[in-house]
């Protein structure tokens, strides 16, 4: 059931909620952009203004990052290969900024995951998903078969 407001207002009531500090308001803010409201689909504009509102300065401490990330966990079914691109390449340059616990965990789980696998990438596209991929097992560190024994 899609609603009146137009992408811009949608954008201001999250930005407003991210500036009072209000985890409900941002959740309900995000709640407009899921493809369950927009004919199943994601347009490239909302994936490109959340990443560019991921960037902000004050949002690499925010405790609410993590859940605009966790938007394209859970929308990750619909995005497209090249939405998936943006937020490979928003990963790669930004993802070790993020300083919040939650943040970091999503940022953890959309490296390793398989959430961001696209279907037909073009070369540097499957190069810039490898090299997250390594991001990934950098953050992830070692696994306890490669500590040495005690």
């Amino acid at each position: 059931m899609p609603d009146d407001l137009s992408l811009d207002h949608k954008f201001e009531r999250l930005q407003d909620a991210l500036h009072r500090n209000d985890q409900k308001a941002v959740l309900d803010a995000l709640w407009p952009f899921s493809a369950a409201l927009n004919d199943w689909e994601i347009a490239d504009d909302v994936v490109e203004r959340l990443l560019t509102i991921l960037t902000q300065e004050e949002m690499y401490q925010s405790p609410y990052a993590g859940h605009l990330l966790q938007f394209f966990e859970m929308e990750s079914e619909r995005l497209t290969d090249r939405q998936k691109w943006f937020c490979i390449r928003f990963l790669n340059a930004h993802g070790n900024k993020f300083t919040d616990g939650f943040s970091s965990q999503m940022i953890g789980e959309l490296r390793a995951g398989l959430f961001l696998r696209m279907k037909k990438p073009n070369p540097q596209q499957w190069d810039d998903y490898q090299k997250m991929q390594c991001a990934s097992q950098n953050i992830v560190g070692k696994s306890p078969l490669d500590l040495p024994p005690e």
